[in-house]
């Protein structure tokens, strides 16, 4: 007699995976939720592309935390430790380079949903939760950046201290330069950067990723432009083999940079007496130390406006983001088109969408400037 489990229910017969689908009522969201056959193409991929990428980093994440300890006086040498060692390297450089890969997806997925004006008739939601998410990641590359404790690293809490100072909140959250500066105190500011990364960042980042897939579910999901609907429909099962198949080539890229390529150790931060910057007293920008290209933009701007007389230079990030947020945010208010567009002339209507196209070239543009200023930039 063959074993049945859930009410008569092969296991055997039909598959792990048919089992546990059933179990967890995860049909009506897979093989039973259908989509358009035009989606089913590499531009319609990125977000389920992304997603796996995202999954990935959590799963390198966990295997980290077994390591690293959020000591200031520890990390820059658990870190330094874990680059030299084989199995620690590959684990850390996968979780670093697919954080670059994260990067260049939500920005890759961002401009196919922006083009194809998926956020039009009911899905303006849609779109701002799109904007939190990639505010989230963006946030979380900031406190990844800071966990390896190098000099590069510290200057993430040195610039939320700028930030502080320059709103008179420093004292309120001991966040002045003597307090990192300090291993006790810098320890309990790494401390709270760990929390953001491996706790509150994710769980937010996961319930936001939840109602984003929920509102494509109750919504319906855009139709590319650039082909002509068939009223084909298809398994959502089917789009989700297409996430693996090209989430297969980008982890590959990044896996291979993890074994052959590697993470620079980086300079000791200067609260470290076996730093060669201990008691130099000056913030890492103005020591020539540059974030990665990522955020390496947030820099540039520092700079930018401290050579237009701006100071804390900080307000060149605080600026820069406010320019490039609110440029995101007002995209779905000044597009004067409802209905999606269904070919190029209607996709690239500059009548209808140039305020749309204006503010997307503006978020590029506080970038790109950004990006060339940290580029040509000295010490500052």
């Amino acid at each position: 007699m063959e074993q049945s489990f859930g009410g008569g229910v092969n296991m055997e017969k039909r598959g792990v995976w048919s089992w546990w689908k059933n179990q967890l009522a995860l049909a009506p969201l897979i093989s039973k939720y259908y989509v358009p056959e035009e989606t089913n193409n590499f531009w319609y991929s990125l977000g389920g592309v992304l997603a796996i990428s995202l999954a990935l980093q959590v799963v390198s994440g966990i295997i980290l935390t077994l390591k690293y300890i959020p000591d200031a006086t520890l990390a820059f040498g658990i870190v330094s430790d874990m680059i030299h060692s084989r199995l620690w390297g590959i684990t850390l450089g996968f979780h670093y380079f697919n954080s670059f890969l994260i990067y260049g997806l939500v920005m890759a997925h961002m401009m196919r949903v922006f083009v194809s004006a998926a956020y039009r008739k009911e899905k303006k939601v849609l779109w701002f939760v799109g904007v939190a998410l990639a505010t989230l990641i963006f946030a979380t590359y900031v406190t990844g950046e800071s966990l390896h404790w190098d000099e590069v690293g510290f200057a993430v809490p040195w610039h939320v201290s700028e930030i502080l100072q320059a709103t008179h909140l420093n004292n309120i959250f001991h966040y002045n330069f003597a307090d990192l500066l300090a291993p006790a105190s810098a320890t309990l500011k790494l401390v709270q950067i760990y929390a953001m990364h491996i706790a509150i960042l994710p769980i937010m980042i996961l319930l936001l990723a939840i109602l984003h897939f929920y509102l494509i579910r109750m919504k319906g999901i855009s139709l590319p432009f650039w082909k002509q609907p068939s009223g084909k429909k298809v398994s959502f099962a089917s789009h989700i083999k297409l996430w693996f198949v090209y989430s297969a080539f980008a982890i590959g890229v990044v896996l291979f940079l993890a074994i052959f390529a590697g993470r620079d150790v980086g300079t000791a931060p200067q609260l470290l007496p076996s730093s060669p910057l201990y008691a130099v007293h000056k913030g890492p920008g103005g020591q020539g130390y540059k974030p990665t290209s990522p955020i390496g933009w947030t820099h540039g701007m520092n700079v930018l406006v401290e050579h237009l007389g701006l100071t804390p230079d900080i307000w060149g990030t605080v600026i820069a983001m406010t320019l490039m947020l609110g440029s995101l945010v007002a995209i779905p208010f000044v597009d004067r088109e409802e209905k999606e567009p269904t070919s190029f002339k209607e996709a690239f209507d500059w009548r209808k969408r140039k305020w749309a196209f204006l503010a997307m070239a503006l978020f590029w543009a506080v970038m790109i400037v950004g990006i060339i200023q940290n580029a040509i930039a000295g010490p500052g």
